[in-house]
């Protein structure tokens, strides 16, 4: 692999053959693009509509109901095999279609950042598609342009690209095209070479294209990521649970009837039938489609509140987060570098309010509003400060941006709260005739402006650099250094500002460098990237729901920790650098230090992905925040990755489970919320679903048992799992939010959906429900009540025993029958519609012939409805007692 930032400018020519006045040809630019390959980043693929299919094929029910209806067919129950294969098709066409959309959906918003590039081409500068760029092209970067491809520099003039996706650094790197190495170099600290996936924020240059594709540091970064994660979500692992309950209980069922049938000298075929109508009964055959539903609403819910998420299973996973593990940078804080304080050479202090890059709030003076025309030195500071400056403030539909550094940002819209305008100022006859941009070295940026033929020269930089400048007396300097270090205590990032008056001297870059004379420093700016507006409060509810929130910056430690205090995060104090998380890990005692520790300063790309094993290790389930190509393979290992969709990079969108359309903290804590809601209405749906089955499974059992006939029909057990259940069953994916969701604290990873008191609850629901049932299937029979009477009427006791049952699972404590339960119109809607399916099963002659139904008298109906309610409290108040809530 070659090392162009190792090679001279000469060299690297020469080793593409390219002319770096004329550029490629368009002959050469097709060979090298054959050569090459188009430059993109390769995208993982979308499952195919026949692997989504197979997704829902591939399913233990699935598999048991297809037994089920080829062994029904075998003993030539032709109507209850296909009646099966129905509930199959039901089944998995609901969960294939539901996928299919919700993909199409995601894959309708994927979108390449970068779309075009200015190159040079038969000698002439040309805009093109990013895709064709080749490596020989000589691109142009001007300020504000994407640079789409690895490339060497061959011209630079006060060039400086923002790397933070690559490197994590915020600050812009300055590049010079002259620079050589001669050793192996960092990736920061190549400052000949610009990276595809970053930004110029000013200045302008050439560059010779080296890498395109996969080649460049972006695509060597997204090359390292699986497609998969390489942990099962916690929803799969319940599920996978669910599944082998399920064979389980069906082949428990079956057995049981065998052997009875056996010993009791029942016929084998007969017994074997029933057993085939137990096993049929013990599953759920909804649940595959409810849970489907279920999940995509919560994609769709989640996507309205700007949450993206990418597979339904992470839709769940996220109300299990027990970490986030949040950027600081335009997450927890607006990205948008704010002027919050300033202080005066002569020691008064002011402070200014507003918000980000919106140019309104005040200006204050000991808490009180003053007007700045009032104070002679504020307004010519705040003048100065606008006037060096080279960036600008754009604005769309109310949304500001600043176009080039955003420091130097800060002091445009700084300017603007105070209604002055460089460019206004520049159209009323002010003029800038000489200028020294901002570099690493000098640490400062210099602007001369000439009016009515008086020149001032004005300075803004590092306050340490432009003391020493100055030259003031001892004392002044020790004041001007207290005032400094007394800002950047407070978390704050400190600029300074001086100006020469009647400035005589030269305009030339090493004139101006060396014309201090006459220096003075005006004062002191408190520079801020201030906290989002929600930030707090969203913290606070997070820390509520009992999720440890730790933020991840490249500040330094004291700054991130006054921010931390700022937004109300628990243990603020308690820092940790990515030095010290590097040694902890390479020791293997990272997982005993963090648990505490809020506050993760100066940290890595790999301290990010450090982390991420330690917290897992430690059996946390972590949300991980990131919008750089470098935050990639920590998004990638997080239980769910989340990334920027403002500004995040396509690598680490293509790594993370989630985007977040809005790059809100709050977000995150919406879309969490709709997680444990989720969880809520699984166990509810699941609860409901698995009681009913096991009303059918015990009444059935019982009456094989005591030598009865069948209470109910093959038949009548589809009807019930697929027409009567499956409504509320899906219905109750629109329950609203219990009061205590956010109050609880996050279930562990190894917390279990089909835990003692789950089972337990299902257990006690369909023993109670099931020997009511029996009984009533028994005193019928008795009464000189034809049999298919006595079917119909348990088939109708069971249906509405079961739609009352409902209320037994709506609510975690409580009964289910309150105003809550009437804001869920879709339950409402689906109990009703249930019941009315019910009666056309026990009225409707077609019916009857079909389920082997008759119609039953006012007088059954009365006891089946006075039983059910009776039946409902009393598996109410049995949970209660034997502590099952």
């Amino acid at each position: 692999m070659e090392k162009f930032y190792q090679r001279t400018i000469k060299e690297t020519s020469k080793f593409f053959k390219a002319d770096q006045k004329q550029g490629l040809t368009d002959e050469k630019v097709k060979e090298n693009l054959e050569k090459y390959g188009e430059n993109s980043i390769r995208q993982q693929k979308s499952p195919s509509a026949w692997k989504l299919l197979w997704h829902n094929l591939n399913n233990l029910i699935v598999y048991l109901l297809f037994a089920a209806a080829v062994l029904s067919f075998t003993m030539g129950e032709i109507t209850e095999g296909i009646a099966v294969l129905i509930a199959v098709l039901i089944a998995v066409a609901t969960g294939f279609i539901t996928e299919l959309r919700a993909q199409k959906s995601i894959d309708s918003l994927q979108k390449m950042i970068f779309t075009t590039a200015k190159v040079i081409r038969n000698g002439h500068l040309m805009e093109v598609e990013s895709s064709t760029i080749v490596p020989g092209d000589i691109l142009f970067l001007e300020e504000g342009d994407a640079v789409v491809a690895d490339a060497r520099l061959i011209e630079s003039k006060n060039l400086a690209c923002i790397e933070s996706a690559l490197t994590g650094e915020a600050e812009s790197t300055d590049k010079n095209a002259e620079d050589i190495y001669t050793e192996e170099t960092p990736l920061g600290d190549r400052y000949n070479v610009i990276f595809a996936g970053t930004a110029v924020t000013r200045g302008n240059g050439y560059a010779i294209v080296t890498e395109t594709g996969m080649q460049t540091e972006v695509g060597k970064i997204s090359n390292m990521l699986t497609g998969d994660k390489n942990s099962k979500t916690p929803l799969d692992v319940e599920l996978d649970k669910l599944g082998k309950a399920i064979i389980i209980a069906a082949l428990v069922a079956a057995f049981a009837v065998l052997i009875a049938g056996i010993l009791t000298d029942q016929q084998f075929i007969e017994m074997a039938h029933i057993a085939i109508i137990l096993a049929v009964a013990a599953i759920p055959e909804a649940m595959p489609a409810v849970s489907t539903i279920t999940l995509s609403r919560g994609m769709k819910i989640m996507a309205e509140h700007k949450a993206l998420v990418k597979s339904l299973s992470a839709v769940e996973t996220l109300g299990a987060t027990s970490i986030i593990a949040s950027d600081k940078t335009g997450t927890l804080t607006e990205n948008q570098m704010t002027v919050t304080a300033i202080t005066l050479s002569s020691g008064e202090k002011y402070t200014v309010t507003g918000n980000g890059y919106e140019p309104s709030g005040s200006f204050m003076e000991n808490g009180k509003i003053i007007s700045v025309n009032d104070h002679p030195d504020l307004a010519e500071i705040i003048l100065n400060g606008a006037l060096c400056t080279t960036s600008t403030l754009k604005e769309d539909n109310g949304h500001f941006e600043i176009l080039g550094d955003p420091t130097d940002g800060a002091f445009v819209v700084l300017g603007k709260k105070e209604g002055i305008s460089r460019q206004t100022l520049l159209e009323k006859g002010t003029v800038k005739i000489g200028e020294l941009p901002f570099n690493s070295d000098n640490k400062f940026m210099i602007s001369v402006y000439e009016k009515d033929a008086n020149r001032t020269l004005i300075i803004k930089g590092a306050p340490d650099v432009l003391i020493e400048l100055a030259h003031p007396e001892e004392q002044v300097k020790e004041k001007f250094f207290h005032i400094n270090h007394e800002l950047a205590s407070s978390g704050q990032r400190v600029m300074a500002v001086a100006q020469i008056k009647d400035y005589t001297g030269g305009l030339t870059e090493d004139e101006l460098i060396h014309s201090f004379n006459g220096l003075k420093i005006q004062g002191f700016f408190g520079i801020v990237d201030p906290p989002r507006k929600d930030v707090k409060e969203s913290i606070k509810i997070a820390q509520e729901a009992g999720i440890q929130v730790k933020m991840i910056t490249g500040d330094h430690p004291q700054t991130a920790s006054m921010i931390a205090r700022e937004i109300g995060l628990n243990g603020y104090a308690n820092t940790m650098t990515g030095i010290e998380i590097d040694r902890f890990y390479k020791d293997g005692k990272l997982k005993e230090h963090i648990a505490d520790t809020a506050v993760f300063a100066r940290v890595s790309p790999e301290n990010k992905l450090q982390l991420v094993k330690a917290l897992k290790e430690a059996g946390n389930i972590v949300s991980m925040t990131g919008d750089g190509v470098n935050d990639a393979p920590a998004l990638n290992g997080a239980d769910i990755g989340i990334a920027m969709g403002v500004r995040g990079t396509e690598v680490a969108k293509e790594a993370s489970d989630m985007i977040l359309t809005d790059d809100r903290f709050g977000t995150i804590i919406d879309a969490i919320k709709e997680g444990r809601i989720i969880f809520d209405n699984i166990k509810k749906y699941v609860s409901f679903l698995f009681s009913c089955n096991m009303v059918e499974i015990i009444t059935i059992f019982l009456s094989v048992i005591f030598l009865l006939p069948m209470p109910i029909l093959p038949l009548h057990v589809l009807f019930l799992n697929l027409v009567i259940d499956i409504g509320p069953a899906m219905a109750l994916a629109f329950e609203p939010a219990e009061d205590d969701i956010m109050k609880r604290q996050p279930r562990s990873r190894f917390d279990s959906l089909v835990n003692k008191k789950f089972l337990g609850r299902i257990i006690l629901s369909g023993i109670v429900i099931g020997i009511v049932a029996f009984g009533f299937f028994n005193i019928l029979l008795h009464t000189n009540h034809t049999l298919e009477y006595a079917q119909t009427a348990t088939f109708t006791f069971m249906a509405v025993a079961q739609l009352m049952h409902i209320f037994n699972v709506r609510k975690n404590s409580g009964f289910g029958l309150d105003k809550s339960f009437f804001k869920n119109k879709i339950l409402i809607f689906a109990i009703l519609t249930s019941i009315g399916l019910q009666l056309i099963a026990v009225y409707v002659p077609f019916m009857n012939d079909l389920l082997g139904t008759t119609p039953i008298q006012a007088s059954t109906w009365l006891i089946i409805l006075t039983t059910a309610i009776v039946v409902t409290f009393v598996v109410k108040v049995l949970k209660k007692m034997f502590q099952l809530k």
